[in-house]
């Protein structure tokens, strides 16, 4: 009984703070990471930028900036990085951090055990080398210009896990950064409570308590915002158009490099035909959905890095033609069945698209691309079933997101090139199990190269193979509306990465009236 009226008591505090107190905010976000360290989760766990700090980080112009590193100095083939560190940074347990700390991070970054998503950023490095205690070198095999940009990942302490398994360490459910704010409570499917650190080498935080609350559903975050149970998150665009009714909501439109897409599973024998893949792009109609489900929050999407510097115009776009699907797949060998639908050697064109039920952007999605190929004979159902009850890898079709507003490896390296292949490696991003060479060669010489203009090159072949060879069906580039409280100012827009990631990157200035 006493265990029920805790509970209770538990959920009741955690809906009434918002009413409550001006020093506390309730942000709601949409994903609770089985583990907070920034070497398992970096693109999907908003409580990173909250307790860890980078040696780099990004402005609100998307400019890399100096934050753990005070500066930093290049040597002229863009091999050798010497950075000076701050020697005014603090761990939260009140131990100074240290070069040691940005050499350990590295180093269990790159260890083979722990095989850390993360790894992909540091394998151009060589050696890491600690000239003194806020002096570090690091020397590359290669140029890697992502590295500024890889740097900006939160550093961990040594001091705390050096000798540690930090694949099963309990660090993971209790971190210590060096962030503006400290976790000190996580309530496993409720929330996180964060108190502001008081040796912030920044500035103590404005607002002392912030709380993350899990709400996966955007319905019940909605629903949240509307009482005030939640004082920020993210939405989806026809969930904002009720919501902007509210005046003690406010919304700010904010851009983002994270687009949808439906993602063809290779081993599936339909998609090993690069031409089915190819009639399937043409049968979308994009601009529709922008116009009709987006509602003005995004844009067409073509391929993976439309929004960086990387793009290439040039390069040939799936535009919407079902007449041109029809032909490829006849020209192709693919003929109608007397229920209407297309088939060849006795096998129906017959597929399903899977979306989590929880969203209901793709769940929208899922049913009209269903219906935009069952129009030209393609029987494609739509699927909208709880996470988990699926494999991502293992499905037909599923509705994907991906995307980041940092450098363009970030997003194609780990999830296009044959390598990071589920299948092959259990970290990997490639759950399509997508292997094309002039992919994986494109993708290798792009963060190889030290100049712009010889990356943007391999970039541009690196769009021209996955036109020639389909992974995805790019539908649509998102803006997400955030939803916060009238009494809430401080707030600064940020090009967003992928599940909005980043839209929690300056809590620490935001104040509530």
């Amino acid at each position: 009984m006493k265990k029920i009226l805790f509970v209770l008591l538990s959920v009741f505090m955690i809906n009434t703070l918002a009413f409550a107190k001006s020093d506390t905010i309730i942000i709601g976000v949409e994903n609770e990471t089985p583990k907070i360290n920034p070497l398992f989760d970096e693109d999907h766990d908003s409580a990173l930028d909250l307790i860890f700090s980078g040696l780099t980080t990004h402005d609100e112009n998307m400019k890399i900036v100096p934050d753990l590193a005070k500066s930093w100095e290049i040597s002229k083939d863009r091999k050798v990085y010497t950075f000076e560190l701050r020697d005014d940074a603090y761990w939260h347990d009140g131990e100074k951090f240290s070069a040691d700390d940005v050499k350990f991070t590295i180093q269990t970054a790159l260890d083979e055990k722990l095989s850390s998503p993360a790894k992909a950023n540091y394998e151009p490095i060589d050696k890491v080398e600690v000239l003194s205690p806020y002096k570090i070198k690091i020397t590359l095999k290669t140029p890697f210009e992502p590295l500024l940009s890889a740097l900006s990942i939160g550093m961990l302490p040594k001091h705390i896990l050096d000798g540690k398994d930090l694949s099963v360490d309990n660090y993971n459910n209790a971190p210590i950064g060096t962030g503006p704010y400290k976790l000190v409570e996580w309530n496993k499917g409720k929330y996180l409570k964060f108190e502001a650190f008081d040796k912030y080498y920044g500035g103590v935080a404005k607002t002392k308590n912030v709380y993350m609350k899990f709400v996966p559903d955007f319905n019940v975050a909605a629903m949240q915002l509307q009482k005030g149970e939640l004082d920020a998150a993210l939405s989806e665009p026809n969930m904002a158009i009720k919501l902007s009714k509210n005046p003690n909501l406010k919304i700010l439109k904010e851009d983002s490099a994270d687009y949808r897409a439906l993602m063809f599973n290779m081993q599936n024998e339909l998609f090993k035909d690069k031409n089915v893949r190819k009639a399937l792009n043409y049968a979308v109609n994009k601009e529709a959905i922008v116009k009709n489900i987006l509602h003005g929050y995004g844009s067409v999407a073509n391929n993976p890095i439309e929004k960086s510097w990387a793009n290439d115009e040039n390069v040939a776009k799936f535009e919407y033609n079902p007449q041109k699907a029809i032909k490829i797949l006849q020209d192709n060998g693919w003929s109608k069945n007397k229920n209407g639908y297309f088939q060849k050697d006795g096998k129906e064109l017959k597929f399903g698209i899977y979306a989590y039920n929880t969203d209901p952007l793709r769940v929208s999605l899922a049913n009209i691309l269903s219906s935009d190929f069952q129009k030209i004979g393609i029987n494609a159902t739509a699927y909208a079933k709880p996470q988990g009850s699926f494999k991502i890898s293992d499905v037909d079709t599923f509705l994907i997101g991906w995307g980041s507003p940092f450098d363009p490896d970030f997003h194609t390296y780990r999830i296009f090139g044959s390598f990071a292949d589920s299948s092959v490696d259990p970290n990997g991003w490639n759950y399509s199990h997508y292997n094309d060479k002039n992919v994986d060669e494109a993708l290798f010489k792009a963060r190889s190269l030290a100049k712009i203009e010889d990356r943007k090159v391999y970039y541009s072949k690196f769009l021209e193979a996955i036109y020639e060879n389909p992974p995805f069906i790019f539908i649509a580039y998102l803006e997400f509306p955030l939803v916060y409280n009238a009494k809430i100012s401080g707030i600064k827009p940020h090009v967003l990465g992928h599940h909005g990631g980043g839209f929690a990157w300056n809590v620490k200035d935001w104040i509530k009236e």
